[in-house]
């Protein structure tokens, strides 16, 4: 009953517009001081405990490579070269928009990057190019949502801090379900664009296909060197985050040089902004999540579920479900934080995989980033195109459906999140 009162001040607070940090940090105030005779002080030891990790390190490497990457003239030839691959199909721009949106994910790991690098250069040529323009906010927005499933991804490296899982398997078993949603996007962009009428940009000549390549190969080796180092032990994902930087600085600087002094001053100024709110939320997720522990929440939970169902399959539908909702009203580094610590070791109790689970649980939080009221890719596509949230939001349907329907496939079909971390391991 104490927890769930906290859980209810953090709700409420959340509702009148607290920030994350400052709605979970005095919701662990209010029980600590309603409900726990300890000193004040331990607040602070327990978020020092949830920054004091080495595998973390690796998100504000990824996130300043994001930065430098799309500062550095790597996204407009990763745009470039997808347009050459699939833009004499109906709705060429729009699959451009896909295919390019999924090479970003693959060097970045942020949706709201993916979307700002992308989105910046796609919308106004889709626009131009006779599409709705709401459509094509809400296309970017859902190609940005990519970022996160696609490895190098921010979400696996904390669902894997937190859960003392292996962050190389984490980013491994995102390869194919990142593949399979951006192929499902595709699909119901092909689908809309015959429906509407929307053209081809152009023939599809291989001269053009191997000129674009040529000028984008050194952003494309970026994701095959960094899984690439890990695979091969040459470094560890920490390791290979920082590595990443110092590419995209080499590329920026001495191959495309369109990357400055004043570009990579600006890009390390904003990463290190969103940098100190994610580190904030993981800090506070840690008081946060240790008073639930405290209070007895996850045997609670895991007491529930096992009365309720002893059937994996199930067990995980109606996990994806509620998570589904969260996904809608918080943000998913915190949503992330907070549940997966307490659903992660029912999982394991079923028998289910943790890092079948744990791509899952990424997954259906990263739809969040594409539905209302708080999706983050969502509002970055639609401030782009300078389109109210809610009309965007009517065009993101069948991108919603298509990562539904992905997440039901890959519960019952487990194989294809585990297939490239168990063909690794086996491997190594």
């Amino acid at each position: 009953m104490s927890s769930a009162l906290m859980l209810l001040f953090f709700i409420a607070l959340l509702f009148l517009g607290v920030p994350v940090v400052g709605a979970m940090g005095l919701g662990a105030i209010f029980y600590i001081v309603i409900f726990m005779d300890i000193p004040m002080n331990i607040i602070a030891s327990q978020m020092y405990a949830g920054v004091n990790s080495i595998p973390l390190m690796a998100i504000p490497f990824f996130i300043i490579a994001g930065a430098l990457m799309e500062n550095g003239g790597i996204s407009k030839r990763i745009v470039a070269f997808a347009n050459s691959l699939v833009g004499h199909f109906p709705g060429g721009f729009g699959l451009a928009v896909v295919v390019a949106s999924a090479f970003f994910a693959a060097m970045t790991g942020s949706g709201a990057a993916c979307v700002a690098a992308i989105g910046g250069m796609m919308i106004p040529a889709m626009v131009d190019n006779g599409y709705d323009k709401d459509f094509a906010c809400a296309l970017q927005a859902a190609g940005g949502s990519l970022g996160p499933i696609i490895p190098p991804s921010i979400l696996m490296v904390l669902f894997s801090c937190c859960t003392a899982n292996s962050v190389g398997d984490m980013l491994l078993a995102g390869v194919i379900p990142g593949l399979m949603i951006a192929l499902a996007f595709a699909i119901v962009t092909l689908w809309i664009s015959k429906k509407r009428g929307y053209k081809g940009t152009s023939k599809f000549s291989l001269s053009n296909v191997w000129k674009t390549f040529k000028t984008s190969i050194w952003a494309l080796l970026t994701p095959m060197i960094i899984l690439g180092g890990i695979y091969s032990g040459l470094f560890t994902p920490t390791e290979a985050s920082a590595v990443s930087c110092l590419y995209a600085i080499i590329i920026g600087f001495f191959v495309y040089r369109e990357l400055t002094v004043q570009a990579l001053i600006k890009s390390l100024y904003n990463s290190i902004k969103l940098i100190g709110q994610i580190l904030g939320i993981v800090a506070t997720t840690q008081i946060f999540s240790w008073i639930l522990a405290y209070a007895g929440l996850p045997q609670a939970i895991a007491q529930a579920c096992a009365s309720f169902s002893d059937t994996p399959s199930l067990f995980l539908l109606l996990s994806m479900l509620v998570l589904l909702v969260v996904g809608c009203f918080l943000d998913p580094v915190p949503a992330v934080l907070i549940f997966a610590p307490i659903l992660t070791p029912v999982a394991i109790s079923l028998g289910l995989d943790p890092i079948h689970f744990g791509t899952l649980m990424v997954i259906t939080f990263c739809i969040g980033l594409i539905t209302p009221p708080v999706g983050m890719t969502l509002f970055v596509a639609a401030g782009i195109g300078e389109r109210p949230v809610m009309a965007v939001a009517k065009k993101i349907w069948p991108f919603v459906i298509a990562m539904v329907v992905c997440v039901v496939i890959m519960i019952f079909v487990p194989g294809i999140v585990t297939f490239l971390p168990n063909a690794g391991n086996i491997a190594g």
